[in-house]
């Protein structure tokens, strides 16, 4: 099987779909390890040596506590954990249009568990191998308070689009930013920001370099996003 996956977390919080693909997959061959949320799969993760690391993280996007999105960034930005790869996966319709390293590739959840890992086999067997990894460590990405209860009112696509975008934004800042693109561009401040615009969404990210961080300052939400 592509990637030489054998071992695969599942992170998903409906308990009967998380043991609907939990026995699905041991009966494909997988040896499954199930958590319930975010923070779970993270304290998981952490304390267990590399070895016992799964060879895939099969990744709910809608999850309590912590996001899959959330959980996606702390990964990439833990040394220790930056290696696994993930599986995301959503009730919800489309994918990401901008690529995530060490994200290979987006599940629709079927009404069916054994569908889904029918699914996952077949794209595993579709990739062509472990994604080759950046060169150098991304930044981490922090919301303040505002910034994350207007995310949290946008409708979950585009508040999901949004996030992809601005991990997008925190991995390209540890290598070479464009000055401008369709949906990042590098802002003209004493301060060194970006701008990251998706479905109208702006938010002004601040760059610092010696904490290798962005901080998201400002999120402008037009007018027909916004709840009344």
């Amino acid at each position: 099987m592509a990637l030489g996956v054998h071992h695969l977390m599942l992170v998903e919080d409906d308990r009967a779909w998380r043991e609907g693909v939990g026995r699905a997959a041991s009966e494909a061959g997988f040896l499954v390890s199930s958590v319930s949320d975010g923070a779970e799969a993270l304290h998981w993760l952490r304390h267990h040596p590399r070895a016992q690391h799964p060879d895939l993280i099969l990744l709910d996007v809608v999850l309590p506590r912590l996001d899959g999105w959330e959980v996606y960034g702390q990964l990439r930005t833990d040394a220790r954990l930056r290696h696994l790869v993930v599986m995301m996966m959503s009730s919800g319709s489309g994918t990401p249009d901008v690529p995530l390293h060490g994200v290979v590739g987006f599940l629709h959840k079927p009404p069916q568990p054994e569908a889904l890992v029918r699914e996952l086999a077949a794209r595993l067997r579709e990739l062509p191998g472990r994604p080759p990894e950046p060169p150098r460590m991304p930044y981490a990405l922090r919301l303040t308070d505002e910034s994350l209860y207007a995310l949290h009112a946008l409708p979950a696509p585009v508040r999901h689009a949004v996030r992809v975008h601005l991990l997008r934004a925190a991995e390209l800042s540890a290598t070479e930013l464009p000055l401008a693109s369709s949906w990042l561009m590098a802002l003209h401040s004493e301060q060194p920001s970006l701008l990251v615009t998706v479905e109208g969404v702006r938010v002004v990210l601040v760059v610092d370099d010696a904490a290798c961080a962005l901080t998201a300052t400002i999120v402008i939400v037009p007018s027909h996003l916004r709840r009344a």
